[in-house]
């Protein structure tokens, strides 16, 4: 990609290193944090069992002057298949999370790259236009020597003034993209903006990731797993039709006219004589239960489909900037060498001048519209790109 290392942009005097943006993102990226604190919920919300603590009461009698305390304690506990259901379910939805939190950081840093990537393009792409305005300046320089006496130069160089007033344009709305993309880079990085200036150095060619860094993708895993934890409230759902323990103590004083007692109640739901209750949510956690499978089957096809069309457009991307950066572009740069060496006489070797120093910047923006369409590209898979050491 040697092509591509232009005079550089300076946006401020901070350098940045593509391995220091990286770093950043990973430790002030909100999406990030908010992720980790998701899943720190779900780890904690997954503890313990399901059962309603206990409820104590306390209990005075008066009569006739006399008085007498006592206490009582209720307890529910619910069928024992609920509870475990209940803990798989949780267990399942923490586990879920953790890979949504594994998968937002996998994209999040493979669009840190490419925006890191995106941000030094900007300031090249910059650079290129005003390059192209200084050739343009050059040629207006020299067809004004024969100008005057032939109009044929005459409108040719008329045109090349409206030519370079054209470029003025191009080169604002890329100082206003420039603008944008620091913008953008900076809230990526929970950054304040209007201080947020640094200057990048070309990032090296991304590699697309291996095949079996691909296999197993933590959105795919997620969905895995969000099935799992709806197949254990499908089964906790079909529980609803089983009875409930309750558990209830109670203990009063002596008094004058009645003596110290006690007494223990165990009872047991019904569900079932309201059938159409336990009838419902059996219904409802099935259908549920069926969503997640037809959600993560949707999943698979669209994660593979995604794949395979970024992998053949990164491939074919990558052949088209071979070609620019090993044929098209040393040629190129011959032709700027010769014409430098030669100077216009007429007309046509004026306007053959222009389109050889022009066709250079001009293939150099090419190859950074294509390293652009191939990182994007690139950064689409490492989305779903898994570290399997």
């Amino acid at each position: 990609m040697g092509f591509l290392f232009l005079t550089q942009f300076s946006y401020g005097q901070e350098r940045l290193t593509l391995e220091t943006f990286i770093e950043r993102v990973r430790s002030q990226n909100l999406g990030l944090k908010i992720e980790s604190a998701k899943s720190q919920a779900a780890d904690s919300k997954s503890m313990g069992l399901g059962i309603t603590p206990p409820m104590v009461g306390l209990m005075q009698t008066k009569q006739s002057g006399d008085s007498a305390t006592g206490i009582e304690i209720d307890q529910t506990i619910p069928f024992p298949s609920k509870l475990l259901n209940d803990r798989s379910a949780r267990k399942y939805e923490a586990s879920a999370q953790n890979e949504m939190r594994l998968s937002s950081e996998s994209e999040t840093l493979a669009k840190a790259k490419y925006l890191y990537f995106s941000l030094w393009a900007a300031g090249q792409r910059l650079s290129l236009y005003r390059e192209k305005k200084g050739i343009i300046e050059e040629h207006i320089k020299l067809s004004r020597a024969g100008a005057r006496s032939d109009s044929f130069l005459r409108l040719h160089q008329m045109r090349a003034e409206s030519d370079l007033d054209l470029l003025e344009n191009e080169t604002l709305s890329s100082e206003q993209a420039l603008k944008e993309i620091q913008a953008e880079v900076a809230e990526f990085l929970n950054v304040d903006a209007s201080s947020f200036h640094p200057t990048l150095q070309e990032p090296p060619l991304s590699e697309v990731p291996k095949s079996e860094k691909l296999n197993l993708p933590h959105q795919l895993e997620s969905a895995k797993f969000t099935l799992e934890s709806l197949k254990s409230r499908e089964s906790e759902g079909k529980s609803s039709w089983l009875p409930d323990l309750y558990f209830r103590y109670k203990q009063m004083g002596q008094m004058s006219m009645y003596p110290q007692y006690s007494e223990i109640m165990v009872g047991v739901s019904l569900p079932f004589v309201f059938f159409w209750e336990p009838s419902s949510t059996s219904g409802k956690v099935s259908a549920e239960r069926l969503r997640g499978e037809y959600e993560l089957a949707r999943a698979q096809r669209q994660i593979e489909t995604e794949k395979e069309v970024l992998l053949s457009r990164a491939q074919s991307l990558n052949k088209q900037l071979e070609n620019i950066n090993q044929k098209l572009l040393p040629r190129a740069e011959k032709r700027v060498k010769l014409a430098h060496n030669i100077a216009p006489r007429d007309m046509e070797t004026l306007q053959d001048h222009r389109e050889t120093m022009e066709a250079f910047p001009d293939l150099k923006l090419r190859n950074l519209d294509l390293r652009g369409q191939y990182e994007e590209a690139v950064a689409g898979l490492r989305k779903y790109e898994r570290d399997l050491k």
